[in-house]
């Protein structure tokens, strides 16, 4: 990929920089794959857990700063905590709402790269997510699988919707970060399949 950078600095982002970036990563692809990973500790409460990003793997170097101490506080609505008979409900963000919040981040940030790389102005991006979702399966209200043995999808159709303001803002603008948003490593994680079975085992074995 070639990037044209129109000024020194963009968004924040040193142009000139970020394209010797590319270069390298174009010709060195191995020295930018990354592995990522996160933990979540169960508080004793239902729904109730702490998730602490871990530490990361680039270019297969481990890298675990004590500073990247970032957490995450998962439970559930409080209607629903008092609705479920919870004792003292709480109100915590719900775990699909986390990985919604992900995905609204994660498609400004490529959007982001690409205004920058392409030298677009805009005075705002505002991305919003939303899904319906239907907690059958997770009540225990539904099997996994459908009769057929096709896991059953709890979800609707995910919304994606992009608003950009600015005065440069045209039908050309628009189109490129359409196309911009398809980038997007989250978006590619919930929308396309990544088959997983979950490995358990006794903690301390």
């Amino acid at each position: 990929m070639t990037v044209e950078q129109r000024e020194a600095v963009r968004y924040g982002v040193d142009g000139e920089t970020f394209g010797e970036f590319v270069e390298y990563a174009k010709a060195n692809p191995d020295d930018v794959q990354f592995e990522l990973s996160a933990t979540g500790r169960w508080e004793g409460r239902a729904f109730h857990t702490l998730s602490k990003v871990g530490p990361y793997a680039l270019g297969g170097a481990e890298i675990d700063r004590g500073t990247r101490d970032y957490s995450f506080l998962w439970g559930a609505h409080k209607e629903v905590e008092e609705a479920m008979g919870f004792v003292d409900p709480d109100d915590r963000p719900e775990v699909i709402e986390g990985a919604l919040a992900a995905l609204s981040g994660c498609l400004n940030h490529v959007i982001s790269l690409r205004l920058m790389a392409e030298g677009i102005d805009v005075e705002e991006l505002e991305t919003r997510v939303r899904v319906p979702w239907d907690p059958f399966v997770a009540l225990d209200l539904a099997e996994v699988e459908t009769e057929d043995g096709t896991p059953r999808d709890q979800f609707g159709d995910l919304r994606v919707e992009i608003a950009v303001g600015g005065e440069n803002v045209d039908d050309d603008t628009l189109e490129r970060i359409r196309r911009a948003a398809r980038r997007s490593a989250v978006f590619n994680l919930v929308t396309l399949a990544h088959p997983c079975e979950p490995v358990v085992s006794k903690k301390g074995a």
